[in-house]
């Protein structure tokens, strides 16, 4: 399902807006281009719906390099990966569209070592993507099958070749900004793997460290929305997502914010919360979670600076000394946490407070940087010593135009340290695009 909410059209990078760069970690994200405005055609019969569909699809080339990879002095990754994504939607008959999507990566010059392959990029890949039964009308939509998401800590994060990606039924009602939503997800894919699976990102498969072994679940259900009030000179947003983690956890996501409506100069601040509870076999043990964050920013044009703290309270009798449990972003994405770094994720270090200070900007109308600044101070086991985590953050992208419009670069540069470690982490991320 191509997402109409927050994280549309993901196969297309390099946003220009601050929001979308950085609610998806590792920041990989989406720039607009024609294909993501594409709205399927009205079909008047059967033939019709499929010789008027739509083509789309991208070519990308991604370089990692890591010295000290995971704070072990003798780990260095070195890996390339380029691969495609092709994507087709038919054209709507009586509201019905079907949409289907294949991906295809390979390795290049891969070193012998496979410790010193990046095991994010290291699998080739020739797997069937999306593929989707759809029907809309007046505001209402339901998908059913192989599609995208947009949830809290369970979306479809595609910053690699191929996007993760969820199979089941969604149903929404709404626009963008007003919607209410619902879904019942049996089974997901990677963007490591060929095929779908009942697993999560905490079995063996994904984890090597996990205790789970590789125990499937039935999958997860849920139900949310999210509203946009304008008021004479400011705009409130919110949104509220409950999801149960079949044998993992029930979580309630929680997330408020004002920001000015008008003027250069644009302040805005934000809170969310997160609770969590155990769900059926708590397959990581007892669950019982809770984040409080706030964020507080200001915009003028282009430039966005922003604040942000999160806060997971301890609990020696749960998960990680309290943290959440998320099985599609464990290892993966920090997801809408305010306080997050780019290489790990705040979640999979322990319980405490969490700071993150971010800066970006458009210098021309084709060139983003960025920078961030976080710190963790983050303890994952109760009595232990703090993580005292710091990382340091660079990037930049550039979509060319005129006879080169489609091709875009992306760099991708964190050092990150803590006294709890060995040694210094840093790791570079190159990721070249041509999409159409």
């Amino acid at each position: 399902m191509k997402s109409q909410f927050k994280y549309g059209a993901l196969r297309k990078l390099g946003s220009t807006t601050l929001k979308t760069a950085l609610c998806l970690m590792p920041l990989y994200a989406s720039a607009q281009s024609a294909g993501d405005s594409y709205q399927p055609k009205e079909a008047t019969n059967i033939i019709d719906m499929f010789t008027e569909g739509h083509f789309s699809g991208d070519f990308r080339t991604f370089y990692y390099t890591a010295h000290n990879a995971f704070y072990n002095k003798n780990l260095n990754q070195n890996t390339v990966t380029y691969g495609a994504g092709v994507e087709y939607q038919t054209a709507t008959l009586n509201g019905f569209s079907i949409g289907t999507s294949a991906y295809i990566a390979r390795g290049l010059a891969r070193p012998v070592n496979p410790s010193s392959i990046d095991g994010s990029l290291g699998p080739n890949i020739t797997a069937l993507g999306e593929a989707y039964l759809q029907w809309e009308h007046a505001g209402f939509k339901i998908v059913a099958g192989n599609q995208q998401l947009d949830l809290p800590f369970t979306s479809t994060y595609d910053y690699r070749i191929a996007p993760q990606l969820f199979q089941g039924v969604a149903t929404t009602y709404g626009n963008q900004d007003n919607y209410v939503t619902a879904f019942r997800i049996t089974r997901w894919k990677s963007w490591i793997s060929n095929s779908f699976t009942n697993r999560t990102t905490y079995n063996a498969d994904f984890d090597s460290g996990s205790t789970i072994g590789n125990q499937g679940t039935s999958g997860f259900a849920g139900a949310g929305g999210a509203g946009t009030l304008p008021l004479d000179t400011v705009v409130l947003k919110g949104q509220a997502f409950y999801i149960n983690y079949m044998d993992y956890a029930k979580m309630t996501y929680l997330e408020g914010r004002v920001s000015r409506k008008a003027g250069e100069i644009q302040p805005y601040a934000a809170a969310q919360l997160v609770h969590e509870t155990g769900s059926g076999n708590d397959l990581l043990g007892p669950v019982s979670s809770q984040v409080y964050g706030f964020q507080v920013g200001v915009k003028r044009k282009s430039v966005n600076l922003s604040f942000g703290y999160d806060y997971t309270k301890p609990n020696a009798n749960s998960y990680l000394n309290g943290s959440l449990v998320t099985p599609y972003a464990h290892n993966m994405s920090s997801g809408p946490l305010f306080a997050q770094p780019f290489i790990t994720s705040t979640q999979d270090l322990g319980s405490g407070s969490a700071y993150a200070v971010d800066l970006s900007g458009n210098p021309t109308q084709n060139l983003t940087l960025g920078a961030r600044y976080s710190f963790m101070d983050l303890t994952a086991q109760a009595g232990g010593p703090s993580l005292n985590q710091s990382e340091y953050l660079a990037y930049a992208t550039y979509n060319f135009d005129g006879s080169l419009k489609g091709f875009s670069a992306t760099d991708f540069l964190a050092v990150q340290s803590s006294p709890a470690k060995t040694s210094t982490f840093i790791q570079n991320r190159l990721q070249l695009q041509y999409a159409w």
